[in-house]
């Protein structure tokens, strides 16, 4: 795996903890979605494991170990990522990672290294850990073995019990300045998206300044353009609930987290003014129109609205209706 340009300052920390032998038995990555943290943590397992690293500390790419690793076969190295429940059949499970996984996981690195070196393991979304999962990880986490390398990866930190927080030692990843994020996305966007410097712009803006997120959002644009379709529907005279069952199709997290920045440029716009800065910069007209006719402590109870459903995301609801609801209040600012 490779470092991004915008974490060689997180690198340089972490080889020098390696260097030291001070590198702690958990480690907590955490900063916004799209900036390549769990990545890093598997860089960072492939260094430790790889049999003659770089100069830099990376894995070399090419000895034994690191081709195991390329091939998904090596037996230090663990991911874990939430999954569904069993013989779930919902359109859209919920995501956890559950007690079972974590004492597999436990298990196995908990046994002697097969290569004499670490054992690592890589909880991605660790916030996702069930109540009864994160209490279990807490016992390994309490008394970890020799050379036993534990890294959770999130965006959500306000979701980790603090007894887990607390055992970790915390890197913060962030965001690049626009100048560095941009010469890198127009460096490497894939040839599919072809997008030119002013969609790249848009695409960061709605990431917030994370680079991989706004590639995320450029190979969305499907589900962006029928978001932005709703939430202007009104300012032609149109109805937004006639959007509800087609924003089923996408998933529910994105479609809120979409929502709350279409309220935030709102929200701007009716106490910043009208040449506030904001992130849907092509609808700016539209979303000024809005602003003529919104009840602000309406708009603010519509943000709480969302931010409720962020937080209980993992509660099963009828999509469809949650749409309608949703789009019925924006509808009624």
């Amino acid at each position: 795996m490779m470092i991004y340009p915008w974490q060689l300052s997180e690198w340089t920390q972490v080889a020098r903890l390696k260097a030291s032998n001070h590198l702690p038995h958990a480690m907590l990555l955490y900063g916004n979605q799209g900036l390549g943290k769990a990545g890093f943590a598997r860089a960072l397992a492939e260094s430790l494991l790889c049999q003659a690293p770089t100069d830099d500390s990376q894995a070399c790419g090419h000895c034994h170990s690191c081709q195991l690793i390329a091939a998904g076969t090596h037996p230090d190295i663990h991911l874990l990522e939430p999954t569904p429940p069993e013989n779930s059949k919902s359109k859209n499970p919920v995501l956890n990672i559950r007690i079972d996984a974590i004492r597999s996981l436990c298990e196995k690195i908990n046994q002697t290294s097969q290569f004499g070196g670490y054992r690592v393991a890589i909880l991605d979304e660790a916030d996702k850990l069930t109540i009864s999962a994160a209490n279990s990880l807490l016992k390994t986490l309490e008394e970890p073995g020799q050379n036993v390398l534990i890294l959770l990866v999130t965006s959500r930190t306000h979701r980790l019990p603090v007894t887990i927080r607390s055992r970790c030692q915390s890197i913060r990843f962030t965001e690049p300045d626009e100048a560095q994020a941009m010469e890198w996305l127009q460096a490497n966007q894939p040839q599919e998206l072809e997008a030119n410097k002013q969609e790249l712009q848009l695409a960061l803006r709605y990431a917030h300044g994370s680079p991989l997120a706004a590639f995320s959002y450029l190979q969305d644009e499907d589900h962006h353009k029928v978001l932005a379709e709703a939430m202007t529907a009104s300012v032609s005279g149109k109805s937004s609930l006639s959007y509800a069952a087609e924003l089923t199709k996408y998933a529910k997290t994105k479609t809120l987290e979409g929502m709350l920045i279409w309220t935030s440029d709102l929200a701007k716009l009716l106490t910043c003014g009208p040449d506030s800065r904001i992130v849907n910069e092509p609808y700016r007209s539209k979303l000024q129109a809005l602003a003529q006719r919104v009840n602000q402590q309406r708009l603010f109870r519509f943000q709480d609205q969302l931010n409720f459903n962020l937080l209980h995301n993992s509660i099963a609801v009828n999509e469809q209706l949650l749409w309608e609801n949703l789009l019925l209040s924006w509808e009624n600012l």
